[in-house]
């Protein structure tokens, strides 16, 4: 019988570097729209690019280890892109469709999306076998 024990375990670290980039994403945006004076728009992809890279580079040497590889890479960057249009679509229809109000559709995005990315990232990005 295979232990579930490493999967919790890469979960609990990918949760906390999930932590600290959410961190990281909200101090770029007021960096950038407070102090750089940028569009809020712009400052959130700028953002959320700089999020999306720290990710990949704690995931990799933190929760799932291993020697870098562009096509981990761009796998993960894959994996980011299906995490922001699921933000997206989830949003739009609990807030535009449902007319609920918008933290509940990010309630559902944060429980949502990374639960789907972790699966993804350890059974697609980070899988060596």
């Amino acid at each position: 019988m295979l232990s579930s024990q490493p999967l919790i375990k890469k979960f609990t670290k990918y949760s906390l570097v999930g932590v600290l980039c959410v961190a990281i994403y909200f101090l770029s945006m007021f960096i950038f729209v407070e102090q750089v004076n940028i569009e809020p728009v712009l400052a959130s992809t700028i953002s959320f690019i700089i999020m999306t890279l720290c990710s990949y580079i704690l995931n990799k040497r933190y929760t799932f280890g291993g020697t870098y590889s562009h096509t981990q890479f761009v796998k993960f960057m894959i994996v980011a892109s299906v995490g922001f249009v699921l933000n997206v679509g989830i949003m739009y229809t609990i807030v535009s469709i449902i007319a609920l109000h918008y933290l509940i559709g990010e309630l559902f995005t944060v429980l949502i999306i990374p639960a789907v990315n972790f699966l993804l990232n350890y059974y697609w990005t980070f899988n060596n076998k």
